[in-house]
């Protein structure tokens, strides 16, 4: 794999789920300030991504999960807690789309036959080299990056940059709680990458994982940006999936309408290809963890999970959206943030 189909790949895992539950938190929290969130979350988010650079570094031969195993029953059980918070984060994702997708265009199909679509690709995904994966991975990169343009061209001249006023009108406190999704929900995922080791890469992934983030991130200020000075924060906030409403407003010339179907395919590329490298990162887990090789099993197993967890993990979508604001940011800092200092700090330490 070459550096930069390495550095796409952190692409997909930071956007899965910033449209929906992210900008729902953000600018529910920060409200129409949130646009400072995203700007002092940019800076905040280089923390963890050091410490993920430093892990990454560690032995150039071994994954995150072979530098665990040298711990030994510790490092397993952390190696197990990885497992079940990677499975559980890939059902997140997917349900995050399903929803998206049964809520606004497919609302009298079951959400299994809408989540099973989805899974059948992510387990024909999960049977292909990884490196293939991440060729098509930036090829969707690219694809994402035209629509995105596409959409950003078309509504800068619709903005009214007065409805992100009042700023901090109450106080900085807003600011700073809503930089905890971004990073629980958009930064942490980043994790799943210490799957490859450095030796698995070809080529300094620093210059071109920066460029992937830097524009990862500006996408995430424009949208925040675009959203509040179009709707205003208060219509902006009745809205579960406000960046889609928002592509309902492009109109060029009278003739290109209706396009935000079409633009909406850049969310089904993030979501499929974060939830197929949620179970590579597993099975390559539990293979290295309990010696378990057949992988054909371990793939169907995998995502027959994921479909069952999407399927019955939230009853409606208040409970969800509570859920992603006040409770999985909090349990991603903890499993993905503070586990892996731990372990580099005993690494350390055991050296």
């Amino acid at each position: 794999m070459t550096n930069k189909e390495y550095s796409v790949l952190s692409s997909f895992l930071m956007r899965s789920l910033f449209f929906g539950p992210a900008i729902y938190s953000v600018l529910h929290i920060a409200k129409q300030n949130g646009w400072i969130s995203i700007i002092l979350s940019f800076i905040l988010s280089f923390i963890p991504l050091i410490l993920y650079y430093l892990l990454f570094n560690l032995d150039k031969k071994k994954n995150i999960i072979d530098i665990n195993n040298d711990l030994g029953l510790l490092g397993k059980l952390f190696n197990i807690i990885f497992i079940v918070f990677i499975i559980f984060h890939a059902s997140l994702v997917l349900w995050n789309l399903t929803n998206f997708i049964y809520s606004q265009f497919l609302f009298q199909t079951p959400l299994f036959i809408i989540s099973l679509i989805f899974i059948i690709g992510i387990l024909y995904m999960s049977f292909k080299n990884i490196t293939s994966v991440a060729r098509a991975g930036t090829i969707f990169f690219i694809m994402n990056v035209i629509l995105f343009l596409t959409a950003a061209l078309s509504l800068i001249g619709k903005t009214d940059f007065s409805l992100l006023k009042p700023f901090l009108n109450e106080g900085l406190n807003p600011v700073f709680k809503g930089i905890i999704p971004i990073i629980g929900l958009n930064i942490l995922p980043l994790f799943i990458l210490l799957i490859f080791p450095k030796n698995d890469i070809n080529g300094n992934i620093i210059k071109p994982f920066l460029k992937v983030y830097s524009f990862t991130y500006l996408a995430f200020f424009l949208i925040i940006v675009v959203c509040v000075s179009i709707f205003g924060i208060n219509l902006t906030n009745l809205y579960q999936y406000p960046e889609f409403h928002i592509l309902k407003t492009i109109n060029i010339a009278n003739f290109f309408q209706r396009v935000e179907s079409i633009l909406s395919v850049q969310w089904i590329f993030d979501s499929v290809m974060s939830c197929a490298l949620c179970v590579y990162f597993t099975k390559t887990s539990i293979t290295k963890t309990f010696k378990f090789n057949k992988k054909i099993i371990l793939n169907i197993l995998l995502v027959s999970i994921v479909l069952f967890l999407t399927n019955y993990i939230f009853k409606n979508n208040t409970i969800a959206l509570n859920f992603y604001m006040n409770i999985y940011p909090y349990l991603s800092i903890i499993i993905l943030f503070f586990i892996p200092l731990l372990i580099y700090i005993l690494k350390k330490v055991l050296k």
